[in-house]
């Protein structure tokens, strides 16, 4: 019935059986349809996806006597050699399965409750949640015309627009669900919600902290060529060894700025859908694996960092906030809640957070929006063993990216202009701190 040969033997393939397909197209069409064949194909890239393996299944199908053809996503755990990731990568498809499943599920009924569209995720299916099996299936939003934004390029104010009012409408349907549940949290709700791997000392995430600081250490041997940024270099020479400490910390919530948030929200987990003059008319949030509760403004500078150019951001940042504002507390007020800060307090809490967003910017700019195929961070090939290895392979990609023509000079330098302009860079962050010399 099935054909996996149409794809390269990966390991992480065999997660996918006839009968997890079975389960998918009936709770998609329902149980008067009939598998007749399915197959792998896959459509990705490499940087499209760094703690999964990603491939679709094209389905064909028997539906009261005519002949279907459908495809669905798969996303699966990669099945790496044994290291600290190990636990990260199983604790997070356990924690995005929960939140597409159950919680954004019962965000969507709150919504439905106001006469409101919903979450715009994709449509969920079915899911394996057996140790070293995890994997879930959903539909396909290419067939619907969806795709992803290049992510070279920044995006402008139209798609901007889209991403911060979905994103305004995901996090006040947050505060809805959290009303609904009192007094119990979302913890004491939802299984797999917590996410010990998430922790300053926690093993699993030895890795990025080494990642985190040779991405530092990337940006002084960059900046060092520009005499304006010597304000910037030794900041990162400062901080840089803490910027683990400074993502982490980032996401702990604090009243009244604490709603579910979508935690890695930059251009590769957005897909748009365009009209006939090219303008996007839709948008869909994918890769929920870091959904958590944290401040707005968590989501809105890891966007504002990564995924705009610096004219874009500078010139439409207040239009941004606001719009995003305006779409936050429309929810609300449609519920008659309370809307728990104000615009200005709003645009204060974003300015506290800005460390958080060039934090991720340096790390997402340099190490992942201009690398090329080869020089995209491979985590199957990062072990217990070799991490210093994988490390200096990194730092002498980011010096290549660094070399090369193209728009990244502009984007990457159009952080620390930022930095350059906001006082929080140049108060106490709050973190130990020791040099990189």
């Amino acid at each position: 019935m099935s054909d996996k040969n149409a794809s390269p033997n990966i390991k992480s393939y065999e997660i996918i059986t006839e009968d997890l397909v079975k389960e998918t197209l009936q709770n998609d069409r329902g149980k008067n349809a009939e598998l007749l064949s399915w197959e792998l194909k896959d459509f990705t890239n490499k940087g499209d996806g760094y703690m999964s393996v990603i491939t679709s299944i094209q389905v064909k199908f028997k539906e009261n006597g005519e002949m279907f053809e459908k495809s669905y996503v798969a996303k699966l755990n990669p099945l790496r050699p044994k290291s600290s990731l190990n636990d990260l990568t199983e604790g997070a498809f356990y924690h995005e399965i929960t939140i597409l499943f159950n919680v954004i599920e019962d965000m969507n009924k709150e919504l439905e409750t106001l006469g409101l569209p919903r979450i715009k995720t994709p449509k969920i299916y079915s899911k394996t949640e057996e140790k070293e099996k995890e994997g879930f299936i959903t539909e396909n939003l290419r067939t619907q015309g969806f795709v992803l934004h290049d992510r070279m390029k920044g995006q402008d104010l139209n798609h901007a627009l889209l991403v911060v009012e979905e994103l305004g409408r995901f996090h006040a349907s947050s505060l809805l669900l959290e009303e609904t549940i009192a007094p119990k949290t979302f913890l004491e709700t939802y299984d797999n919600f917590e996410e010990p791997y998430l922790e300053v000392n926690s093993p699993t995430f030895k890795p990025f902290e080494v990642l985190f600081t040779s991405q530092a250490e990337g940006a002084i041997k960059y900046l060092k060529s520009f005499p304006k940024y010597e304000k910037c270099v030794n900041w990162i020479k400062t901080n840089g060894p803490s910027f683990y400490k400074i993502y982490i910390e980032a996401f702990i919530p604090n009243k009244p700025f604490d709603v579910l948030v979508h935690g890695d929200s930059w251009t590769n987990n957005m897909l748009f859908k365009y009209d006939e003059k090219n303008k996007p008319i839709d948008i869909r949030f994918v890769d929920l694996q870091c959904s958590r509760k944290a401040s707005p403004a968590v989501d809105l500078v890891y966007f504002f960092y990564t995924s705009l150019d610096g004219d874009v951001r500078s010139k439409y940042f207040n239009d941004l906030l606001f719009a995003y504002y305006q779409s936050f507390s429309r929810v609300l007020n449609l519920a008659q809640m309370t809307v728990p800060f104000s615009f200005k307090e709003l645009q204060n809490e974003v300015e506290k957070r800005k460390i958080f967003g060039i934090v991720t910017g340096i790390f997402i700019v340099q190490g992942v929006l201009f690398a090329s195929e080869d020089e995209i961070w491979d985590f199957n090939e990062l072990t217990d063993d070799n991490i210093e290895e994988f490390t200096e392979t990194q730092k002498k990609n980011a010096q290549k990216i660094g070399n090369r023509e193209g728009p990244f000079k502009d984007r990457f330098l159009s952080l620390f202009d930022d930095m350059l302009e906001s006082n929080v860079f140049w108060e106490e962050t709050g973190v130990q701190r020791k040099n990189i010399s």
